[in-house]
């Protein structure tokens, strides 16, 4: 088919816009950046917009193969001073519903969470463990996974760049700030795409340095300037075969969307007190189907 000489010059529009948008996010990056340098380039672009709102479905898959499916709503907050306010609310099925994760984050990183379960009255028990990487609410995601990581408490080292299914990647091995590089162990390693510099893959490793969890995002999109989101993100624990998908329905940045009373228990606890139990009804949940749109052999492939 011979294009018109006006589908001719939109094509070429498209493919130059293309290439200048890829020599810019390069732009500041070369064989010297360092690894720091990198990330808070990465956080600078795609760092949490100040205010949220999203609505989620969220499948988990167990060895088996058995499913559940939930949905949820997220909300959350970034002030001036860095510190972040996250709350995971949870609609469907009807037995999680009202139940809440909530979260806040410091300036300084530190990390304080609250589970709320309608059903054992007004009061947040606290979420307890070795820091914010516990998995929460019974998913393989924990609460850093989704807010982002604290660049003052990270120590970032560039690896060789690779090229994986003909894409460009920087490649960071990320380590506890404070000690001496070669006495400590690996925590994650970033694949970070070098046409728009966001991470899309990103490998968890255990204390013996193995990997134990693999996060991957999909379904790309440009949202402002910049800055992307992913629409599908994928969390696999190797060690328990069990994976969850997060999949964003609806995404709306603005202020209106979350307001400063959602974080607090008094909100949660007007809004979903405890509600006596009915009969099982036969409402259907859409399934999210793995296979179709996010598979592990997908993931794998990505990693090799």
């Amino acid at each position: 088919m011979k294009l018109s000489y006006q589908q001719h010059q939109a094509v070429l529009f498209i493919l130059l816009t293309t290439c200048l948008f890829a020599n810019e996010s390069m732009a500041s990056i070369d064989s010297e950046t360092s690894g720091t340098e990198i990330m808070e380039e990465v956080q600078k672009r795609h760092q949490q917009f100040p205010y949220i709102y999203e609505e989620q479905s969220m499948m988990m898959e167990d060895r088996l193969g058995e499913r559940d499916t939930r949905k949820a709503r997220r909300y959350s907050r970034v002030a001036e001073d860095g510190s972040v306010k996250f709350l995971l609310l949870f609609d469907y099925p009807e037995e999680v519903k009202g139940v809440a994760l909530l979260a806040y984050r410091d300036p300084d990183g530190n990390t304080t969470k609250y589970i709320y379960l309608p059903a054992l009255g007004e009061r947040l028990i606290e979420s307890t463990g070795e820091g914010s990487n516990d998995n929460f609410l019974g998913t393989d995601f924990s609460v850093e996974n989704l807010t982002g990581e604290v660049l003052s408490e990270h120590y970032y080292a560039r690896r060789d760049d690779k090229i994986i299914d003909d894409i460009k990647y920087l490649i960071l091995d990320v380590y506890k700030a404070g000690d001496q590089l070669n006495k400590q162990q690996i925590l994650r390693r970033h694949f970070i795409r070098q046409d728009n510099l966001y991470i899309t893959l990103t490998h968890h490793f255990d204390k013996q340095g193995r990997v134990s969890r693999i996060q991957s995002h999909h379904d790309l999109k440009a949202v402002d300037g910049d800055m992307w989101r992913a629409n599908m993100i994928l969390m696999e624990d190797k060690k328990q075969e069990h994976q969850s998908l997060i999949k964003i329905s609806r995404r709306v940045f603005s202020h209106d969307y979350v307001p400063e009373e959602v974080f607090t228990a008094e909100w949660l606890y007007e809004n979903y007190p405890y509600v006596e139990p009915v009969e099982e009804s036969n409402i259907e949940t859409d399934d999210l189907e793995m296979s179709g749109e996010v598979s592990a052999d997908m993931i794998e492939e990505t990693i090799e």
